[in-house]
């Protein structure tokens, strides 16, 4: 038989593969519901998301992945269709070719790193949104940013955790 054969996948194993995805999603699902935050702005844990999972399993985020998650998001918040479906692979890529050319680094690195794609990713959106015709201030995409890399050692803990689950499954 040929490669195209289904191969067949244990529960763990679907679970396994679907994980990442169900993250983001469930990321993008508490980003749209109206919670009280101390700052008045949520990070954008959707993104955050797509960059840890990119970084510690990249074959279960893969680009096309994150791309349908970006236009779930666009489609989620009713903003410019495209533009987190741009941004997300687009993070994914970079994350990749980031990871292949460094190794063994510390939560201080990856921090930084995410501080700085996450800068650039709310920049992309902004520039995108006002070349689109939906010209929005800066300050509330950098305030976003801002908190966005703040709640990353949260998130990457909560990463960490669920990638050892992500273990328990496939063994």
């Amino acid at each position: 038989m040929s490669n195209l054969t289904a191969e067949r996948l244990t529960p763990g194993e679907i679970a396994r593969r679907l994980l990442p995805a169900g993250t983001v999603l469930l990321a993008l699902l508490v980003m749209a519901f109206p919670l009280p935050l101390a700052w008045g702005v949520m990070p954008n844990l959707a993104l955050l998301m797509v960059i840890l999972w990119a970084s510690i399993q990249p074959r279960l985020m893969p680009v096309w992945a994150a791309f349908l998650l970006g236009l779930f998001a666009d489609l989620l918040f009713g903003g410019r269709i495209g533009i987190w479906a741009l941004i997300f692979p687009l993070a994914t890529g970079v994350v990749r070719v980031a990871e292949a050319r460094v190794e063994g680094h510390s939560l201080a690195i990856d921090w930084a790193f995410a501080g700085l794609l996450v800068l650039l990713a709310q920049l992309l959106a902004w520039q995108l949104n006002a070349f689109l015709g939906s010209a929005a201030p800066l300050l509330p995409f950098l305030t976003q940013g801002l908190v966005t890399i703040i709640a990353y050692p949260l998130a990457a803990t909560l990463g960490a955790r669920i990638q050892r689950r992500l273990t328990d499954l496939s063994s």
